[in-house]
């Protein structure tokens, strides 16, 4: 059934070229799309042309999605020439310890996996970056980050109602689920922060944050909240307007409606007592991560993580349980899973790959205070770091959905980046559609004619008004900015 659905998927690009070609508003619909298929877990979006669903792995095949295809799509329909992007060394750096780590792997199909989902990301994010620069593209994957939101939402008041504990919406499990909210939440706090005039933004935030309340996933609830207000304290000290104090206020809002749901759900799960235990299997684990990775310098092969730890008895002598759930899953760490299946190596690439990012997007939103396209990247800065933190109890930074929310992150991280680097006013539009040149129009003043101020011409006697006077409360760009690289 999987191999029918993946080959419907590879068919539809065609029709989709179709659809695209020409027709800006479902152009504009496909970036929505391809924002919401990561979060339509459960769905028939996705098929395998050859996979194993039983392998006890972070990747079970050859898989495609509906977003592919879409991306596909949009790639061969653009109409723009195709710029050189940030961000290709470290991915490239990443993709090179993917490589290396064959070597140590006994099965190859299973790492050969991992290649495959890694490319269908970098072609997310060639997407993404090559016309993100667009107001209306940005609208449109913030759309889609919104709608997804909206559907988890409604199967986590669902789950709730019917008395489950800790709602995991159409994800595997709640700690998934977790990391995906975090990945989606905050750019579009930032992105509401910044005024964009989309109406699915903020009811896609408040959404949102019911679905964290509901996960009863204490690293979730935690460091989602705390990146919304460390957000707002950021966004205060990069610019403090009363628009900005409206988008504040309704963050406030959500989290106060979102707090007391929390709480109940975490009183649940843990029956009342203190929400901190001890985590005698997650030790176990990383014990078991560390010995092979000081028994394989190079890893033991991507995606081979769990057959390795069983076959040659690492998490036998770690002390890991033999229950099911525990022997067929990887180390809850995504470092320390990089460095046992990819050695050394492997880990500096994918810290090194979440870092440069994160750098470039608080650069980005500092870059102009004044431009309310700053604070889209802020938010997106704030979900990085908040990714970058979880990853240390948890695995699914190598799972295809929070890869692919945060390769859309990266990909609007390099076209905002790019827009901050190019003199090309075309690119230069803010939240209310306007571009520099425009808003300088609109702005300047009438300047009256000033005695005094009279001059002959080539054309003969004239008169020549003094230079107006320009007010421009708009974001500009410094003269000395580069080209675009």
């Amino acid at each position: 059934m999987t191999l029918l659905l993946a080959v419907a998927i590879l068919l539809s690009i065609p029709v989709f070229v179709a659809l695209l070609k020409g027709n800006e508003r479902n152009r504009l619909r496909a970036y929505s799309g391809i924002a919401l298929v990561p979060l339509l877990a459960g769905a028939p979006v996705q098929g395998y042309l050859y996979g194993w669903p039983l392998w006890h792995g972070t990747v079970l095949g050859f898989a495609v999605t509906f977003g592919d295809a879409l991306a596909i799509a949009l790639l061969l329909t653009r109409r723009e020439r195709l710029k050189k992007q940030i961000f290709w060394p470290v991915f490239l750096f990443y993709g090179f310890s993917l490589f290396t780590s064959i070597f140590g792997s006994v099965n190859w199909t299973a790492t050969a996996f991992v290649w495959w989902q890694f490319a269908r990301m970098l072609l997310l994010f060639t997407v993404v970056a090559g016309e993100g620069h667009r107001l209306d593209v940005r609208n449109s994957l913030l759309t889609g980050l919104a709608l997804g939101l909206f559907y988890q939402a409604a199967y986590v008041i669902t789950q709730k109602l019917t008395g489950q504990i800790q709602a995991n919406g159409t994800f595997a499990s709640q700690n998934l689920f977790g990391m995906v909210l975090e990945l989606s939440i905050l750019p579009l706090v930032g992105a509401a922060l910044g005024g964009y005039k989309n109406k699915f933004i903020v009811p896609g935030a408040l959404a949102g944050l019911i679905c964290v309340a509901g996960t009863g996933s204490r690293a979730a609830t935690v460091f989602t909240g705390a990146a919304i207000l460390g957000l707002l304290i950021a966004s205060l000290v990069r610019q403090s307007t009363p628009r900005k104090m409206k988008a504040i206020g309704f963050a406030v809002l959500g989290l106060a409606i979102a707090s007391p749901l929390a709480l109940m759900t975490l009183n649940q799960r843990f029956e009342g007592g203190s929400y901190v235990t001890e985590e005698d299997t997650r030790e176990s684990f990383e014990n078991a991560a560390r010995s092979m990775a000081a028994d394989y310098p190079f890893g033991v092969g991507a995606n081979m993580f769990v057959w390795v730890s069983i076959q040659q008895d690492y998490a036998e002598r770690a002390g890991v349980s033999w229950l099911p759930q525990n022997r067929s899953k990887p180390v809850h760490n995504a470092y320390l899973l990089a460095r046992a299946e990819t050695g050394w190596l492997g880990e500096v690439a994918i810290i090194l790959m979440l870092v440069v990012p994160l750098l470039t997007a608080f650069r980005t939103a500092f870059a102009d205070r004044r431009n309310p396209t700053g604070e889209l990247a802020l938010g997106i800065s704030f979900a990085l770091l908040t990714n970058i933190i979880h990853n240390n109890w948890e695995f699914d930074l190598h799972s295809a959905a929070v890869q692919s929310l945060l390769f859309l992150n990266f990909g609007l991280i390099a076209a905002m980046w790019r827009q901050t680097r190019t003199r090309d006013e075309s690119l230069s539009d803010d939240v209310d559609g306007q571009s520099a040149q425009t808003r300088r129009a609109v702005t300047s003043p009438p300047v009256l004619p000033q005695g005094g101020n009279r001059s002959r011409t080539s054309e003969g006697e004239g008169t020549r008004r003094a230079p107006p006077l320009v007010l421009d409360y708009g974001p500009q760009r410094s003269r000395n900015s580069d080209e675009d690289g």
